[in-house]
Protein backbone atom coordinates (compact mmCIF):
# COMPACT_ATOMS: atom_id res chain seq x y z
CA UNK A 1 0.00 0.00 0.00
CA UNK A 2 3.06 2.37 0.02
CA UNK A 3 2.72 5.07 -2.62
CA UNK A 4 5.17 4.27 -5.38
CA UNK A 5 7.22 6.87 -7.22
CA UNK A 6 6.68 7.71 -10.87
CA UNK A 7 10.04 6.14 -11.72
CA UNK A 8 9.02 2.85 -10.10
CA UNK A 9 5.79 2.67 -12.14
CA UNK A 10 7.65 3.51 -15.34
CA UNK A 11 10.05 0.63 -14.65
CA UNK A 12 7.11 -1.65 -13.80
CA UNK A 13 5.31 -1.01 -17.07
CA UNK A 14 8.49 -1.33 -19.12
CA UNK A 15 9.16 -4.76 -17.60
CA UNK A 16 5.60 -6.00 -18.16
CA UNK A 17 5.28 -8.97 -20.49
CA UNK A 18 1.96 -7.58 -21.65
CA UNK A 19 3.76 -4.87 -23.63
CA UNK A 20 5.86 -7.30 -25.69
CA UNK A 21 4.52 -8.19 -29.18
CA UNK A 22 3.34 -11.77 -29.42
CA UNK A 23 5.81 -13.64 -31.71
CA UNK A 24 3.23 -16.36 -32.35
CA UNK A 25 0.72 -13.78 -33.57
CA UNK A 26 3.30 -12.21 -35.90
CA UNK A 27 4.28 -15.67 -37.23
CA UNK A 28 0.66 -16.68 -37.89
CA UNK A 29 -0.03 -13.39 -39.67
CA UNK A 30 2.93 -13.96 -42.01
CA UNK A 31 1.87 -17.58 -42.68
CA UNK A 32 -1.68 -16.47 -43.46
CA UNK A 33 -0.45 -13.97 -46.04
CA UNK A 34 1.72 -16.60 -47.75
CA UNK A 35 -1.08 -19.18 -47.60
CA UNK A 36 -3.56 -16.82 -49.24
CA UNK A 37 -1.06 -16.17 -52.02
CA UNK A 38 -0.51 -19.90 -52.65
CA UNK A 39 -4.25 -20.66 -52.79
CA UNK A 40 -4.70 -18.62 -55.96
CA UNK A 41 -5.60 -20.99 -58.90
CA UNK A 42 -3.53 -20.93 -62.06
CA UNK A 43 -6.26 -19.08 -63.93
CA UNK A 44 -6.06 -16.27 -61.40
CA UNK A 45 -2.25 -16.19 -61.41
CA UNK A 46 -2.39 -15.63 -65.18
CA UNK A 47 -4.31 -12.42 -64.73
CA UNK A 48 -2.55 -9.19 -65.46
CA UNK A 49 -0.47 -7.59 -62.67
CA UNK A 50 -2.80 -4.58 -62.71
CA UNK A 51 -5.63 -6.80 -61.48
CA UNK A 52 -3.72 -8.68 -58.76
CA UNK A 53 -1.45 -6.11 -57.14
CA UNK A 54 -4.16 -4.07 -55.29
CA UNK A 55 -5.27 -7.18 -53.35
CA UNK A 56 -1.73 -8.17 -52.42
CA UNK A 57 -0.87 -4.64 -51.40
CA UNK A 58 -3.94 -4.50 -49.17
CA UNK A 59 -2.99 -7.77 -47.42
CA UNK A 60 0.59 -6.58 -46.88
CA UNK A 61 -0.60 -3.24 -45.58
CA UNK A 62 -2.82 -4.94 -42.99
CA UNK A 63 0.12 -7.07 -41.82
CA UNK A 64 2.47 -4.09 -41.60
CA UNK A 65 -0.05 -2.04 -39.65
CA UNK A 66 -0.73 -4.93 -37.26
CA UNK A 67 2.96 -5.49 -36.50
CA UNK A 68 3.58 -1.74 -36.21
CA UNK A 69 0.81 -1.36 -33.65
CA UNK A 70 2.15 -4.28 -31.61
CA UNK A 71 5.69 -2.91 -31.66
CA UNK A 72 4.70 0.60 -30.70
CA UNK A 73 2.45 0.08 -27.71
CA UNK A 74 3.13 2.82 -25.21
CA UNK A 75 5.47 1.48 -22.49
CA UNK A 76 4.44 4.02 -19.87
CA UNK A 77 1.15 5.57 -18.75
CA UNK A 78 0.43 8.97 -20.26
CA UNK A 79 -1.18 11.97 -18.67
CA UNK A 80 -4.73 11.20 -17.59
CA UNK A 81 -7.56 12.27 -19.80
CA UNK A 82 -10.57 14.02 -18.28
CA UNK A 83 -12.73 11.62 -16.30
CA UNK A 84 -15.67 12.02 -18.64
CA UNK A 85 -13.61 10.68 -21.57
CA UNK A 86 -12.92 7.29 -19.95
CA UNK A 87 -15.41 4.62 -21.03
CA UNK A 88 -16.75 2.47 -18.27
CA UNK A 89 -14.97 -0.88 -17.74
CA UNK A 90 -16.86 -3.92 -18.94
CA UNK A 91 -16.79 -6.91 -16.62
CA UNK A 92 -18.17 -10.14 -18.00
CA UNK A 93 -18.13 -11.68 -14.52
CA UNK A 94 -20.60 -9.28 -12.91
CA UNK A 95 -23.87 -11.07 -13.43
CA UNK A 96 -27.14 -10.34 -11.70
CA UNK A 97 -27.28 -12.85 -8.86
CA UNK A 98 -29.83 -11.70 -6.35
CA UNK A 99 -28.45 -14.09 -3.71
CA UNK A 100 -24.86 -12.82 -3.78
CA UNK A 101 -23.61 -11.98 -0.28
CA UNK A 102 -19.90 -11.48 -1.05
CA UNK A 103 -18.54 -9.51 -4.00
CA UNK A 104 -14.79 -9.78 -4.70
CA UNK A 105 -12.61 -7.71 -7.01
CA UNK A 106 -8.96 -6.62 -7.49
CA UNK A 107 -8.31 -2.95 -8.20
CA UNK A 108 -4.55 -3.61 -8.52
CA UNK A 109 -4.99 -6.83 -10.45
CA UNK A 110 -1.31 -7.50 -11.20
CA UNK A 111 -0.05 -7.34 -7.61
CA UNK A 112 2.07 -10.48 -7.49
CA UNK A 113 3.83 -12.93 -5.19
CA UNK A 114 6.97 -15.06 -4.94
CA UNK A 115 9.23 -12.09 -5.69
CA UNK A 116 11.48 -9.65 -3.86
CA UNK A 117 10.89 -6.79 -6.30
CA UNK A 118 9.20 -3.79 -4.77
CA UNK A 119 6.95 -3.33 -7.81
CA UNK A 120 5.94 -7.00 -7.62
CA UNK A 121 3.68 -6.91 -10.65
CA UNK A 122 2.97 -9.51 -13.35
CA UNK A 123 0.03 -11.13 -15.08
CA UNK A 124 0.42 -14.68 -13.80
CA UNK A 125 1.12 -14.98 -10.07
CA UNK A 126 -1.14 -12.23 -8.81
CA UNK A 127 -4.02 -11.30 -6.54
CA UNK A 128 -6.62 -12.35 -9.09
CA UNK A 129 -5.56 -15.95 -8.45
CA UNK A 130 -6.02 -15.34 -4.72
CA UNK A 131 -9.46 -13.80 -5.28
CA UNK A 132 -10.57 -16.87 -7.23
CA UNK A 133 -9.27 -19.12 -4.47
CA UNK A 134 -11.25 -17.18 -1.86
CA UNK A 135 -14.34 -17.35 -4.04
CA UNK A 136 -13.97 -21.10 -4.48
CA UNK A 137 -13.75 -21.71 -0.72
CA UNK A 138 -16.68 -19.38 -0.04
CA UNK A 139 -18.75 -21.38 -2.51
CA UNK A 140 -17.75 -24.57 -0.68
CA UNK A 141 -18.98 -22.89 2.50
CA UNK A 142 -22.33 -22.25 0.75
CA UNK A 143 -21.79 -18.49 0.75
CA UNK A 144 -23.20 -16.97 -2.49
CA UNK A 145 -20.24 -15.18 -4.08
CA UNK A 146 -19.59 -13.16 -7.22
CA UNK A 147 -16.07 -12.46 -8.48
CA UNK A 148 -15.30 -9.53 -10.75
CA UNK A 149 -12.31 -10.73 -12.79
CA UNK A 150 -11.82 -7.47 -14.68
CA UNK A 151 -8.10 -6.86 -15.28
CA UNK A 152 -8.03 -3.23 -14.12
CA UNK A 153 -4.27 -2.83 -14.52
CA UNK A 154 -4.45 -3.92 -18.14
CA UNK A 155 -7.47 -1.69 -18.68
CA UNK A 156 -5.62 1.22 -17.11
CA UNK A 157 -2.76 0.83 -19.58
CA UNK A 158 -5.07 0.43 -22.56
CA UNK A 159 -6.78 3.70 -21.68
CA UNK A 160 -3.47 5.55 -21.07
CA UNK A 161 -4.58 6.46 -17.57
CA UNK A 162 -2.38 7.15 -14.54
CA UNK A 163 -1.96 4.44 -11.92
CA UNK A 164 -3.66 6.67 -9.37
CA UNK A 165 -6.82 6.38 -11.46
CA UNK A 166 -7.16 2.63 -10.82
CA UNK A 167 -9.99 3.20 -8.39
CA UNK A 168 -11.81 5.37 -10.89
CA UNK A 169 -12.18 2.21 -13.00
CA UNK A 170 -13.03 -0.27 -10.25
CA UNK A 171 -15.44 2.18 -8.61
CA UNK A 172 -17.81 2.00 -11.56
CA UNK A 173 -17.91 -1.80 -11.27
CA UNK A 174 -18.55 -1.66 -7.52
CA UNK A 175 -21.40 0.81 -8.03
CA UNK A 176 -23.01 -1.58 -10.52
CA UNK A 177 -22.43 -4.57 -8.23
CA UNK A 178 -24.06 -2.93 -5.23
CA UNK A 179 -27.13 -2.20 -7.33
CA UNK A 180 -27.20 -5.64 -8.95
CA UNK A 181 -26.79 -7.62 -5.71
CA UNK A 182 -29.31 -6.35 -3.13
CA UNK A 183 -28.26 -8.99 -0.56
CA UNK A 184 -24.52 -8.27 -0.72
CA UNK A 185 -22.96 -7.99 2.75
CA UNK A 186 -19.25 -7.78 1.92
CA UNK A 187 -17.48 -6.00 -0.94
CA UNK A 188 -13.86 -7.14 -0.78
CA UNK A 189 -10.97 -5.60 -2.69
CA UNK A 190 -8.12 -8.14 -2.41
CA UNK A 191 -4.53 -6.87 -2.34
CA UNK A 192 -1.21 -7.90 -0.79
CA UNK A 193 1.43 -6.02 1.21
CA UNK A 194 4.25 -4.71 -1.00
CA UNK A 195 7.00 -4.36 1.63
CA UNK A 196 10.23 -6.17 0.68
CA UNK A 197 12.12 -8.06 3.38
CA UNK A 198 9.00 -8.40 5.53
CA UNK A 199 8.20 -12.08 4.99
CA UNK A 200 8.21 -12.73 8.75
CA UNK A 201 5.69 -9.93 9.16
CA UNK A 202 3.32 -11.30 6.52
CA UNK A 203 3.66 -15.00 7.38
CA UNK A 204 2.50 -17.23 10.24
CA UNK A 205 2.36 -20.95 11.05
CA UNK A 206 -0.95 -22.80 10.76
CA UNK A 207 -0.85 -26.48 11.73
CA UNK A 208 2.90 -26.47 11.16
CA UNK A 209 2.68 -24.94 7.68
CA UNK A 210 3.40 -21.40 6.53
CA UNK A 211 0.34 -19.28 5.76
CA UNK A 212 -0.10 -15.65 4.77
CA UNK A 213 -1.32 -13.18 7.37
CA UNK A 214 -4.35 -10.97 6.81
CA UNK A 215 -4.50 -7.21 7.26
CA UNK A 216 -7.59 -5.03 6.94
CA UNK A 217 -7.38 -1.51 5.54
CA UNK A 218 -10.21 0.90 6.35
CA UNK A 219 -10.64 4.35 4.88
CA UNK A 220 -11.72 6.61 7.73
CA UNK A 221 -11.81 9.72 5.57
CA UNK A 222 -15.45 9.42 4.49
CA UNK A 223 -18.47 10.26 6.71
CA UNK A 224 -19.88 6.72 7.12
CA UNK A 225 -16.63 4.84 7.75
CA UNK A 226 -17.83 3.52 11.15
CA UNK A 227 -19.80 0.80 9.36
CA UNK A 228 -16.72 -0.41 7.47
CA UNK A 229 -14.64 -0.32 10.63
CA UNK A 230 -17.23 -2.38 12.50
CA UNK A 231 -17.17 -5.09 9.83
CA UNK A 232 -13.35 -5.17 9.78
CA UNK A 233 -13.22 -5.40 13.58
CA UNK A 234 -15.69 -8.29 13.53
CA UNK A 235 -13.67 -10.28 10.97
CA UNK A 236 -10.39 -9.48 12.73
CA UNK A 237 -11.76 -10.88 16.00
CA UNK A 238 -13.07 -14.08 14.41
CA UNK A 239 -9.82 -14.77 12.56
CA UNK A 240 -7.69 -14.39 15.69
CA UNK A 241 -10.10 -16.53 17.69
CA UNK A 242 -9.67 -19.28 15.10
CA UNK A 243 -5.89 -18.89 14.69
CA UNK A 244 -4.26 -16.35 17.03
CA UNK A 245 -1.94 -14.03 15.16
CA UNK A 246 -3.23 -14.75 11.66
CA UNK A 247 -4.65 -11.23 11.44
CA UNK A 248 -2.28 -8.27 11.61
CA UNK A 249 -5.14 -6.03 12.63
CA UNK A 250 -6.67 -2.97 11.03
CA UNK A 251 -4.81 -0.14 9.32
CA UNK A 252 -6.71 3.10 8.86
CA UNK A 253 -6.26 5.43 5.94
CA UNK A 254 -6.01 8.40 8.26
CA UNK A 255 -2.93 6.80 9.87
CA UNK A 256 -1.26 6.22 6.50
CA UNK A 257 0.58 8.74 4.31
CA UNK A 258 -1.28 7.36 1.29
CA UNK A 259 -4.77 8.72 0.68
CA UNK A 260 -7.35 7.97 -1.97
CA UNK A 261 -9.81 10.63 -3.20
CA UNK A 262 -12.62 8.07 -3.49
CA UNK A 263 -11.94 6.35 -0.15
CA UNK A 264 -11.00 3.07 -1.83
CA UNK A 265 -14.69 2.68 -2.83
CA UNK A 266 -15.57 2.04 0.83
CA UNK A 267 -18.08 4.88 0.89
CA UNK A 268 -20.23 2.85 -1.53
CA UNK A 269 -21.14 0.11 0.97
CA UNK A 270 -20.75 -0.38 4.76
CA UNK A 271 -19.30 -3.84 4.14
CA UNK A 272 -16.66 -2.63 1.67
CA UNK A 273 -13.12 -3.49 2.80
CA UNK A 274 -9.62 -3.60 1.41
CA UNK A 275 -7.83 -6.78 2.54
CA UNK A 276 -4.10 -7.43 2.26
CA UNK A 277 -3.46 -11.18 2.16
CA UNK A 278 0.24 -11.85 2.65
CA UNK A 279 2.98 -9.94 0.85
CA UNK A 280 5.24 -9.98 -2.19
CA UNK A 281 7.44 -12.75 -0.72
CA UNK A 282 4.62 -15.14 0.14
CA UNK A 283 3.85 -18.08 -2.14
CA UNK A 284 0.53 -18.78 -3.80
CA UNK A 285 0.27 -21.97 -1.73
CA UNK A 286 0.54 -19.90 1.46
CA UNK A 287 -2.07 -17.53 0.07
CA UNK A 288 -4.43 -20.41 -0.66
CA UNK A 289 -4.16 -21.76 2.90
CA UNK A 290 -5.21 -18.38 4.19
CA UNK A 291 -8.10 -17.92 1.76
CA UNK A 292 -9.59 -21.18 3.03
CA UNK A 293 -9.39 -19.90 6.62
CA UNK A 294 -10.72 -16.47 5.62
CA UNK A 295 -13.69 -18.07 3.86
CA UNK A 296 -14.61 -19.94 7.05
CA UNK A 297 -14.28 -16.72 9.06
CA UNK A 298 -16.48 -14.84 6.60
CA UNK A 299 -19.19 -17.48 6.79
CA UNK A 300 -19.12 -17.31 10.58
CA UNK A 301 -19.24 -13.51 10.53
CA UNK A 302 -22.25 -13.50 8.22
CA UNK A 303 -24.06 -16.03 10.42
CA UNK A 304 -23.36 -14.01 13.59
CA UNK A 305 -24.55 -10.86 11.83
CA UNK A 306 -27.88 -12.50 11.03
CA UNK A 307 -28.44 -13.63 14.64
Amino acid sequence: MRERTEQEWIRLLKESKELDPDPEYVRKTREKILSEARKSPSSVRKRSWKTIWPTMMAICLVAVLTITVLNHQAPTPQTSLPTSSHPEPVSKSIQVNKDTEVFIYNTHSWESFETKKINGYNQEKNVQTVAKSLGRYLTQESVPTTIDDTDYTKLLMEKDMDFQDSYELSRKSVQKAVQAHPKVQLVLDIHRDDAVGERETTTTKIDGKDAAKVQFFVSNTHPSYEGNLKVATHLDRILNEMYPGISRGILKEGDSPYHNPVSYNQDLHPGALLINIGGVENTLKEEERTTKILATAIKRALQEQQN
